[in-house]
């Protein structure tokens, strides 16, 4: 064979590796592609999971009269209740608990702690600002 018709025949093997290097990097790119895609809609879908779950909400206020019957009824339930760090709990005298220090017409904020099963374990709630 000569020189030229082996120059050529390399040539043409080239030509034909290199078409398929190409061809197959754009079959790996689309690929990676559409896994990046199917990954990024999966991170939505858990992230519209997770604020669904966790629905931060605004406390609900209510009066201190109310606070004073919630801590007496819970109480005798066996829940816990929090008032501005000061713990009333089932051991204290569920009957009548001492909120002598609780201020009845100042509003509160109610945050109820619950289990998994949504049931409430625990009270709490914090004295509101003057508004």
């Amino acid at each position: 064979m000569s020189d030229h018709a082996s120059s050529m025949l390399r040539l043409g093997v080239s030509v034909i590796l290199f078409i398929t290097a190409c061809v197959t990097a754009a079959n790996l790119s689309c690929q990676l592609g559409s896994a990046l895609e199917l990954r990024s809609q999966q991170e939505e879908q858990s992230e519209g999971r997770i604020s669904r779950t966790i629905k931060v909400e605004t406390p609900q206020r209510i009066k201190g009269t109310q606070v004073i019957q919630t801590i007496r009824m819970n109480l005798q339930e066996g829940i816990s209740v929090q008032v501005d760090g000061l713990e009333y709990n089932v051991y204290s005298e569920p009957f009548e608990p001492d909120v002598s220090a609780l201020d009845a017409s100042s509003a509160y904020a109610i945050y109820p702690q619950r289990n998994g099963n949504g049931d409430i374990t625990s009270v709490r709630f914090e004295k509101l600002g003057e508004d």
